[in-house]
């Protein structure tokens, strides 16, 4: 399982509440067969304007048709639906270099071919619709809430089914004032399964952040897959340590997709981090991250190419070649030593 946005909540369809299932921004509450295979976000972050955007791509195994899930958000937040092609573009440019390193002796490695890695609304009780419209195959509303049971009724009385943990763990999220974006499939939309339309979440933030805390409800491992835009290569402050597998600058004209480029301005530095291995149990706040150092970084990956000649291994072809002159060298050395021995122990005798 994964982790992007908030798969959480299967609709009222659903005969029995079942577990939460957490993955990144939210958590889900489905049958037990729903398996979150990729998930990846593109997160945008202006400090000047404090505006912050993130587009998430969800990859699901599952033959439900009735699930949903929510995303909180410090603010209210605006959604549309994202393009599937800007994540292919963004893995192109993040390529790992590879370097050749050319062998004589195929047997003997000179390292493993791993490349190298760097470590790494509504008052009173109530709740307000924001907005709610169609995009898509998802019927996506907003909220505000300034109180978890009145959220939780809500999004009851609407077709979600919510887990007494959800309730509690959006408690904190209440308390500061967040929003929230409730997605679920529409009607006829068929099911949670394969490559989800990606969607594009835009809001208001004081810092850059991506919300995690409801992940701690997940049963499995975590993973997520981050595309982080600014002015300046970032670092994470909170939560489990991510790998970098890259940083450097991206140019509009790096890529194909004309919305791509109008996102990308005149150029942003991106910090590509992945965890593919995160313990629910370790997240207990949400990942905020800080500008650094504009130091570029690419993963390195080494391959090996053994150097042939007439289709053979040449280290093992010298080998041999040298072993099979070496042998007969010394083969006639030594009848050249033995002959000349036959001469010493018979003398030539003079005539008298």
């Amino acid at each position: 399982m994964v982790t992007v946005l908030g798969l959480l909540l299967a609709s009222s369809a659903a005969s029995v509440a079942q577990p939460a299932w957490a993955c990144g921004c939210g958590a889900m509450i489905s049958d037990s067969s729903v398996t979150i295979s990729a998930e990846t976000s593109i997160v945008r972050y202006d400090a000047g304007a404090r505006t912050e955007e993130i587009v998430m791509r969800l990859s699901a195994e599952s033959s439900e048709k009735d699930a949903a899930w929510l995303l909180p958000t410090p603010s209210e937040a605006a959604v549309r639906l994202g393009e599937r092609g800007w994540f292919e573009e963004l893995d192109a440019l993040t390529e790992p270099r590879v370097v050749t390193r050319r062998i004589w002796f195929p047997d003997l490695g000179f390292g493993d071919g791993a490349g190298d890695e760097a470590g790494p609304g509504g008052r009173g009780g109530a709740v307000e619709v924001l907005g709610e419209r169609d995009l898509g195959p998802f019927r996506v509303a907003t909220l505000d809430a300034d109180d978890p049971d009145a959220l939780a009724g809500w999004l009851a009385r609407n077709g979600y089914r919510l887990s007494s943990d959800l309730e509690k763990a959006l408690g904190p999220y209440v308390e500061q004032g967040w929003k929230y974006v409730a997605v679920k499939l529409r009607a006829g939309s068929g099911t949670l399964t394969g490559e989800l339309d990606p969607l594009r979440v835009s809001f208001a933030s004081d810092e850059l952040v991506y919300p995690m805390r409801l992940s701690r409800l997940a049963e499995n491992t975590q993973r997520l897959h981050l595309f982080v835009l600014g002015e300046h290569r970032v670092r994470q402050t909170t939560g489990a340590r991510m790998r970098l597998a890259f940083a450097g600058e991206v140019t509009p004209g790096q890529v194909d997709s004309p919305e791509l480029r109008t996102f990308l301005g005149e150029g942003l530095f991106m910090t590509e981090l992945i965890d593919g291995g995160i313990d629910p149990e370790q997240i207990v706040d949400d990942y905020r991250f800080t500008a650094t150092d504009n130091e570029p970084y690419r993963q390195v990956v080494y391959k090996r190419e053994v150097v042939r000649f007439l289709g053979m291994p040449a280290g093992w072809l010298i080998v041999f070649t040298t072993g099979g002159l070496a042998v007969v060298l010394g083969a006639v050395l030594l009848m050249r030593l033995r002959s000349r021995g036959n001469l010493t122990r018979h003398p030539r005798r003079r005539g008298t």
